[in-house]
């Protein structure tokens, strides 16, 4: 049976990255993004498209939801902005054109009322088609918006996409060791079916990690074999995949 993985929902990726605490890794010699475009490149793929995300969640003692997000985007006013309401829950996303990127912007805040006390979370990424001239100036830029929006310097998390133009010679599994050699990584966990596998890994190359069930992971990639006249594709992110794959 055909495994199509979902988009990693707002709640779920700030949960699951809230083992990373406040925590920022220290860049290597490059951006990790690059590292990864760099792996993308070497293995005979072409980029699609990218992703940078930073996050933040605090207690808001004594404050409604609702007002606070409605405060929040109120401050935030370039973004045009949804809003869902559930109960305690109360949800916005906003998105804008980004005119030096080519591509967008997207914020996302969530306020939900949990035992008496209020909590929120806020997801904010950038998001562009293709692979930049300098890595070094995207990564420069999206530190300061994330700093201006988030009030605070956060952990860069990174997520690409891309495809191969013919069919992946040999297995994918022979693919997915190449990528664990150039990574300097080690597998922790592994989904593995005829057209498609998914590998979670550590590598020391950067800093950020979350728990694994088998210790920790700060790298995942998944690689699928399309059917007839469709490009192989395959994603990478850290420390975990973010899109749909």
């Amino acid at each position: 049976m055909k495994n199509k993985a979902a988009a990693i929902l707002l709640i779920g990726i700030l949960v699951g990255l809230a083992f990373a605490g406040k925590m920022v890794h220290a860049e290597c010699e490059q951006p990790v993004i690059a590292k990864i475009a760099g792996v993308l490149a070497d293995q005979g793929a072409r980029l699609d498209q990218w992703t940078l995300y930073s996050k933040k969640s605090e207690t808001l003692s004594g404050k409604n939801p609702a007002d606070y997000v409605q405060r929040f985007t109120a401050e935030h006013r370039l973004f045009k902005w949804s809003f869902e309401t559930r109960g305690n829950f109360v949800k916005a996303i906003g998105t804008r054109y980004n005119k030096q990127i080519k591509g967008f912007d997207k914020l996302q805040v969530v306020a939900t009322l949990t035992n008496a006390n209020s909590q929120s979370y806020i997801l904010y990424q950038v998001q562009g088609k293709g692979a930049p001239r300098d890595w070094d100036q995207i990564v420069k830029k999206f530190n300061k918006q994330s700093f201006d929006i988030l009030n605070e310097k956060t952990a860069i998390f990174s997520c690409i996409n891309g495809h191969y133009d013919g069919k992946i010679e040999g297995v994918l599994r022979l693919k997915a060791e190449a990528m664990l050699h150039e990574f300097n990584a080690v597998p922790k966990e592994q989904l593995e079916e005829k057209n498609f596998i998914s590998v979670s890994a550590l590598t020391n190359d950067w800093d950020l990690a979350i728990p694994a069930k088998e210790g920790k992971m700060n790298v995942q990639f998944a690689l699928r074999n399309a059917g007839l006249g469709e490009n192989p594709t395959v994603t990478i992110g850290t420390p975990i995949i973010t899109t749909e794959y």
